[in-house]
């Protein structure tokens, strides 16, 4: 919900500033900054189980599942 607020206040914000509204203008540029740094404080690693070099002639196997609940 958040996420969509900051995108409509960035595109909104930055449309009507770069016609000539100032105020909106910061308030676009703002959004974009916020979006940038929640973005780039994500932790992307929660899905990974398991990580290991693969080195030529080693042989592995992914085997999927559904999640439970889903």
């Amino acid at each position: 919900m958040f996420e969509m607020i900051l995108h409509r206040l960035s595109t909104v914000g930055l449309r009507r500033g770069l016609n000539g509204s100032r105020a909106l203008l910061f308030l676009g540029i703002a959004a974009v900054g916020i979006r940038t740094l929640r973005r780039l404080a994500r932790d992307d690693d929660e899905g990974i189980l398991y990580r290991t070099a693969i080195r030529p002639g080693d042989v592995f196997e992914v085997i999927t599942s559904r999640p439970p609940g889903k």
